[in-house]
């Protein structure tokens, strides 16, 4: 049985799920048999000979002969009434994009329940380090009491060109331009706007609390920041039986601490739990290959079971009512950046 797949972008992201996938021996048992895209060029025909291309993502997902969209396109409209489609067209969706899952996440996921269909989204958060998987399959018997994590591989960069090497915060920038960590637009990077959507994605599944942009205190990098090892932190933190501190932004870390060591564009979570104690991932937060890595973990888990014939475990199911939770913000500070405890 081959599995077909229609794709929703074919950028970065969508070309290297495009290039692992050529590159596996033995070949997987699925077909991408269309794409959409927002130009069609020549060269891009060329390169993808054996996919229909086109610029037409609606088409792509009304198609009936297709098992499973991978969604690689971000942003929230039109992308969101497309996967709501797909959803409720009876198709398994993956996808990468952080932005929708932190605002719509929670209701596209009770969407794929209903239909009995997969959802699965562990490329939003932390590229290649497989977060999500972890939270959702080796914590359902503990109790996890807080997640500390440099989730933004631009603002880590930035951060360790000024802690370790006296850059200039504009300097630094620019060499992460340079280099493609950064976008010619960096404010959502170094606003903590990036950091914020994947804290809201981890904060579901960790404690089973969907909270609102609005309830993420964020403090950017672009400030005066101190001679001391500074790190672009998202904090979600037990403070009660039903009470969450929440957090993104700059903190001071001590030299002992894990993190401290996590530099350049690399990203890294701490989990602290009852049971296990500290757990620490880390690997490449972004990038085409390691980002296109996490949407085929995430095909690999749906082609088993679709050959199984059982139902795709969605990660939302691991997580607890979060009604009565109160999400409080962090401690100010009087001066300067706060330190991590």
């Amino acid at each position: 049985m081959t599995i077909k797949i229609g794709l929703l972008g074919l950028g970065t992201v969508g070309g290297g799920v495009i290039d692992i996938l050529r590159a596996q021996h033995p070949a997987w048992p699925v077909q991408v048999t269309r794409a959409a895209v927002r130009h069609i060029t020549p060269a891009r025909q060329a390169q993808y000979s054996n996919i229909p291309l086109t610029t037409d993502a609606a088409s792509v997902v009304a198609d009936s002969t297709i098992d499973v969209i991978i969604e690689v396109m971000g942003g929230v409209d039109p992308t969101l009434p497309l996967l709501e489609t797909a959803l409720h067209t009876g198709k398994h969706v993956i996808s990468a994009n952080k932005d929708l899952i932190a605002q719509h996440g929670e209701e596209l996921a009770q969407l794929a329940l209903a239909q009995h269909v997969g959802f699965y989204y562990e490329a939003a958060v932390m590229g290649a380090i497989p977060i999500l998987h972890t939270l959702a399959h080796t914590y359902p018997s503990d109790q996890i009491q807080r997640i500390v994590g440099i989730a933004n591989g631009t603002s880590n960069f930035i951060l360790t060109q000024t802690s370790f090497f006296g850059s200039r915060y504009t300097s630094a920038l620019r060499e992460a331009q340079a280099k493609g960590f950064a976008e010619a637009d960096p404010t959502k990077d170094v606003s903590g706007l990036d950091a914020a959507y994947k804290l809201a994605i981890l904060t579901r599944l960790a404690f089973g609390v969907t909270p609102t942009m609005a309830q993420i205190p964020r403090q950017g990098i672009d400030q005066k920041l101190p001679d001391a090892i500074v790190k672009p932190l998202i904090i979600a933190e037990r403070r009660g039986p039903r009470q969450l501190m929440l957090a993104v932004g700059p903190y001071v870390i001590k030299p002992s601490n894990p993190l401290s060591g996590v530099n350049g564009a690399n990203n890294a979570v701490l989990i602290s739990s009852t049971n296990m104690q500290d757990m620490m991932l880390m690997g490449p937060g972004a990038g085409a290959r390691p980002t296109a890595s996490a949407v085929l973990a995430d095909l690999a888990d749906l082609v088993t079971q679709i050959r199984q014939g059982t139902v795709p475990d969605p990660y939302h199911e691991r997580t607890r009512s979060a009604a009565d939770w109160q999400i409080i913000a962090p401690e100010p500070v009087s001066t300067g950046i706060p330190v991590l405890a």
